[in-house]
């Protein structure tokens, strides 16, 4: 069955691009377009996070440094009032508790400072601002808690002590008090037995810093969100234009591949030709011989095209073309045989069934020099077949039923028709109706049921064919006409039955 494309046009279609993209392309374009987008977003907010964040540590890092720095001063100044107000003993009652409690009401610092005071020997709280609203503070231990200074973690007491070995009265860290981070900073008054600490919220000094880390993130982001956005923008018109200078090009080469095409299957058709009308130039008899093939080829395909899904446009178009070199195995038919006006005989019938064989075998070797194609295969199955009955006694492999190629089924009967429609030395041309009769009658013997119903419900166009070319047909015909034998000029059935070549 033919079925395939011919290489002829299907190799150049290849070549062709579809300028409208397809659904699949355009979910291609929007997934990487979002993929673009996303990574671009994700890059720069992957930098916009941690620089902000490098930003607040920064700024906090500064921020407490500069927090200890004043917190030491307001240290080293209650230190002073306190040399001034020649006070020596803290006790609670005593008159420089007072004056230091007095100065720790009063003093305030940065980030909710507060000026405590601790006993050096104990680490219990004897001074703090709200001490007079809650004495119970008396009963805490700051002392005692863990105080962390660079890589060191210790009680702030220990720190201290340590500060002391060192030569210094000032330390400072962080320290965890009622659930909160602090920043302490401690000046040691030992001949009094009082630590003095000044404490500030390091959440306040943290909110310091995302003050001024904040406003800068936002408009980082509003940045982003430009960049992004602006670069998306730019990345589609630059798609866009480039898709629609590809599409123009993809017309303008597409127009150049059809064209190309169009001259390259003319001139195919017309070398096609001129060989079948070599082949038949021999032939005297047969006039305008192929032009009807080929017209009546094309309705039977049109018309068995409802049935069979395998016809389609390209099918009837080739098969057309393919018809005119059904006989194109004369060529090596001897003159003498193909030439003869009177009836073969058995020996010289023979000889004229060889142009099947014949005709195959050149289409064959000209297939194997051009490599697998389509078309030629086509046309050598129905150089091959085209004597084939349906009934298997046809020649020249006694082909039965569905073993005839489908284009050789229909040539056949196209091939017949004319035959028994046209002038013969040796008969006259039978009526249309006659020729009708006459392949009804074959039905499911010589012809393929399937093809005869296509001719019977077309056969006014065969009809009209024929009358068209009557008055153009020679007065000689082929002696070797397929599945005709020569009848009485009044007797179509018998041209049938006498004439099989």
């Amino acid at each position: 069955m033919y079925v395939r494309e011919s290489r002829w046009s299907g190799t150049l279609r290849t070549a062709r691009l579809d300028c409208s993209p397809s659904l699949m392309r355009i979910k291609r374009r929007e997934f990487l377009l979002i993929l673009l987008v996303l990574s671009q977003f994700g890059c720069i907010a992957l930098g916009l996070v941690w620089g902000a964040s490098w930003l607040h540590t920064w700024l906090t890092r500064s921020f407490e440094q500069r927090a200890q720095a004043e917190s030491r001063a307001v240290a080293q100044q209650t230190v002073v009032q306190l040399t001034r107000a020649r006070v020596s003993s803290f006790e609670p009652g005593t008159r420089g508790w007072e004056v230091l409690q007095e100065l720790a009401t009063r003093t305030t610092a940065t980030y909710d400072g507060q000026l405590w005071a601790i006993r050096r020997d104990t680490g219990a709280l004897i001074v703090h601002p709200g001490l007079r609203h809650d004495p119970s503070l008396l009963r805490r231990l700051p002392g005692l808690v863990t105080m962390v200074s660079g890589s060191k973690a210790e009680t702030l007491l220990q720190a201290i002590e340590d500060a002391e070995f060192e030569g210094r009265h000032t330390v400072a860290g962080n320290i965890y008090l009622d659930g909160k981070l602090k920043v302490v900073t401690a000046i040691d008054l030992p001949e009094s037995n009082v630590v003095l600490l000044v404490l500030q919220d390091y959440d306040r000094i943290s909110q310091a810093a995302a003050e001024l880390v904040d406003p800068a993130q936002r408009i980082g982001w509003i940045f982003t969100f430009a960049v992004v956005g602006g670069s998306s923008l730019l990345t589609v018109v630059l798609i866009n234009r480039y898709e629609d200078t590809l599409a123009q090009s993809n017309v303008e080469l597409e127009s150049q591949v059809e064209s190309r095409t169009k001259s390259l299957l003319r001139t195919r058709n017309a070398v096609i030709f001129a060989l079948a009308k070599l082949a038949e130039s021999r032939d005297k008899d047969t006039g305008d011989h192929l032009e009807r093939i080929r017209a009546y080829v094309t309705i039977l395909a049109n018309e068995m095209a409802r049935s069979h899904k395998e016809i389609n446009h390209k099918f009837v178009a080739d098969l057309a073309v393919a018809s005119s070199l059904h006989d194109v195995g004369k060529v090596g038919i001897p003159d003498s045989v193909l030439l003869k006006p009177e009836r073969l005989t058995a020996a010289e019938h023979r000889a004229m069934q060889l142009h099947t064989l014949l005709g195959a075998e050149c289409l064959a070797s000209i297939q194997k020099q051009l490599g697998d194609d389509d078309f030629l295969e086509l046309a050598r199955q129905i150089a091959l077949s085209h004597h084939e009955h349906w009934d298997g006694a046809g020649y020249p492999n006694n082909l039965q039923g569905q073993q005839i190629p489908l284009p050789a089924r229909i040539v056949a009967l196209a091939d017949v028709y004319d035959a028994l429609t046209s002038t013969r030395p040796y008969k006259r041309p039978c009526s249309h109706a006659e020729a009708r009769e006459w392949i009804a009658t074959r039905y499911g013997s010589q012809f393929d049921p399937e093809v005869v119903e296509a001719f019977m419900a077309r056969d006014k166009e065969f009809a009209a064919i024929s009358q068209r070319h009557a008055r153009t047909l020679d007065e000689t015909t082929d002696a070797a006409e397929p599945q005709v034998q020569a009848l009485p000029a009044t007797d179509p059935a018998e041209t049938a039955a006498t004439s099989q070549t």
